[in-house]
């Protein structure tokens, strides 16, 4: 796989995550299959893009989100683009705080060692909403979710959204450790394109 393909599965991946995020907050509800493929990238050991997301489908509605942006078809992805760059911002100032990261490192492990639950289990998010918001949620700006109150004031709701912008915080780390930086959106535009059009293909 060659470098333009691993960065464009990896900013996909933050996409997605901020898409999920999106659906929650507008709907209650998000995509089952992505959501699960996304959460679980925050537990899974490995800096491997292709090791962490093994079929096209696991990145469906990341790739669908990033397609939208760069071809501009959809006014609705204004919320999903503040998301994108709130993470990278964000991710930028975690790495600036190593007993933070320490921190969220230590506990994912710790969360993987004992696998008492499923990934999507209540239990399990309720345990990375609780991590993000005790780390990078003390980092300012905190990333400000836009959409329905009846759905942000539900606490269930609430955990799982901190818990996707925390495999969105994972998503740009994996993103800028295979060289993705933020000016290659529009740099790289027509190679991310194509390769995505390859793999619809």
């Amino acid at each position: 796989m060659n470098k333009t393909a691993k960065q464009t599965l990896a900013l996909a991946s933050i996409f997605q995550s901020s898409s999920l995020v999106q659906q929650l907050a507008s709907t209650g509800q998000c995509d089952s299959h992505s959501n699960k493929m996304s959460l679980n990238s925050i537990v899974i050991d490995s800096d491997s893009i292709d090791e962490i997301f093994t079929s096209p489908e696991d990145l469906q509605i990341g790739f669908n989100s990033l397609k939208d942006v760069l071809e501009k078809k959809s006014i609705d992805m204004h919320n999903v683009m503040l998301y994108v760059t709130a993470l990278i911002n964000l991710e930028k100032k975690l790495m600036k705080k190593p007993q933070l990261l320490k921190l969220i490192t230590t506990e994912i492990e710790l969360i993987n060692r004992q696998e008492f639950f499923d990934i999507n289990h209540s239990n399990s998010i309720a345990r990375l909403a609780e991590l993000y918001k005790n780390t990078l949620g003390s980092l300012s700006p905190t990333i400000m979710v836009r959409g329905e109150q009846i759905y942000l004031s539900n606490q269930k709701t609430a955990n799982h959204i901190r818990a996707l912008l925390l495999a969105g915080i994972r998503a740009v780390s994996l993103w800028k450790s295979q060289g993705g930086k933020t000016w290659h959106l529009l740099l790289n535009k027509k190679k991310t394109l194509q390769y995505i059009q390859s793999l619809a293909n």
